[in-house]
């Protein structure tokens, strides 16, 4: 339960600049280029600290990193509601990022240390507070917290997921550490460097958050230059979230059984036909096209997080971890801020989405190319 809560509490605190991202440009002036360096921020801490994530727990263990972690989390993100300006919006956002990048290595090692045998299932478990807490800010920012919070408006909910990380540190403090832990090498991390596998799962962990992330930050935006209201743009990124939530679940799931290939070649293809959809039918399928993203992406990051626990030892998992998620979100700071560039220079979304059709297209090749690694279906 408090792995699912983490997991919960480090993507709500992440997502929760998207719905109200229009709020913060109004107040604070921020260009579509300094606002898409707004979402991507975290995004580059969390690639940066990854590999730092799992080189801690391999000397201090699961339980000092997650309590240093999610402080770190829970103080940025809660500061960024006293923000007066970019540069300190900029500063707290970065601090809630490191802490999920800090965090993020722990939670497959939970899984290979303890329930070495499902896999699949308990990744989708934990894995699904991150679609859970995107769905939850996602749909309850414009409609409810930002009324709630008056003259705060997108200041207010920062404060509220800022405060619940608080609870979740609170929890893991009873949480009894592991005895006679012994401290590990760090030679997993060297091995790991020169993994093949390793990288392609780093490739697609990219691409999918490249798109994931592009569409938190400015799916909202783009319905807004359509024509749609506020209330009613901001709905589509809750569609982003609520299609992860089953499917992100499910991808680990049924991986146990089909095997790891079969969900990536299909959500692949998935994001491919969602990028098109919002291309030549954006309007017509509102709904539609942005479920279909959520669900792809979905699935190819949860069922992601299970192949460190197939393929490595014990003392490679944060490693292997690491380096998947500081490829994965270190190339992901270009994508919002290349998109709100092309927007500003063009005053259109059309290079945008082509850009983002590109990357479905490299994630498709990946997914082909990534070899089976459930142990069932070797």
């Amino acid at each position: 339960m408090l792995a699912w809560l983490t997991a919960f509490s480090a993507r709500s605190n992440l997502i929760s600049v998207g719905p109200v991202l229009p709020l913060i440009q109004a107040e604070l002036r921020l260009s579509y280029a300094q606002a898409g360096l707004l979402f991507a921020i975290p995004i580059l801490m969390m690639g940066l600290c990854s590999i730092p994530g799992g080189l801690i727990i391999a000397k201090l263990g699961v339980k000092p990193v997650l309590i240093f972690s999610l402080a770190l989390l829970g103080i940025g993100g809660g500061l960024r509601a006293i923000s007066a300006n970019a540069p300190s919006l900029f500063v707290f956002t970065a601090m809630a990022g490191a802490g999920v990048g800090l965090v993020q290595p722990v939670l497959p090692r939970l899984v290979k240390d303890r329930f070495a045998t499902n896999t699949g299932i308990i990744t989708g478990i934990y894995t699904s507070g991150f679609a859970v807490g995107a769905t939850v800010v996602a749909a309850l920012a414009i409609p409810v917290l930002v009324p709630l919070s008056g003259s705060l408006t997108w200041r207010g909910p920062f404060i509220l997921w800022g405060g619940l990380v608080a609870i979740v540190v609170v929890g893991w403090l009873f949480v009894p550490a592991s005895q006679g832990r012994p401290k590990e090498s760090l030679a997993p991390f060297a091995r790991i460097f020169r993994n093949r596998l390793c990288w392609i799962a780093a490739g697609i962990f990219l691409t999918q958050s490249v798109i994931y992330y592009v569409l938190n930050s400015w799916l909202a935006s783009y319905y807004q230059s359509l024509g749609f209201p506020l209330a009613k743009a901001a709905s589509t990124i809750a569609f982003v979230a609520g299609g992860s939530i089953v499917f992100g679940f499910g991808g680990p799931v049924i991986s146990d059984r089909l095997g790891r290939r079969p969900p990536f070649l299909v959500a692949a293809v998935g994001v491919i036909a969602g990028i098109l959809g919002l291309m030549l039918w954006p309007v017509q399928g509102y709904r539609l096209w942005p479920l279909l993203l959520g669900s792809s992406t979905a699935v190819l990051f949860t069922t992601s997080f299970v192949i460190p626990v197939d393929v490595a030892a014990a003392d490679e998992v944060g490693a292997f971890t690491g380096l998947m998620l500081t490829v994965g979100y270190g190339g992901v700071v270009i994508g919002p801020t290349l998109i709100g560039l092309l927007r500003d220079v063009t005053g259109s979304n059309f290079l945008g989405l082509l850009t983002m059709l590109g990357v479905a297209i490299v994630e498709l090749w990946l997914t082909i190319l990534m070899p089976e690694t459930s142990p069932r279906h070797r």
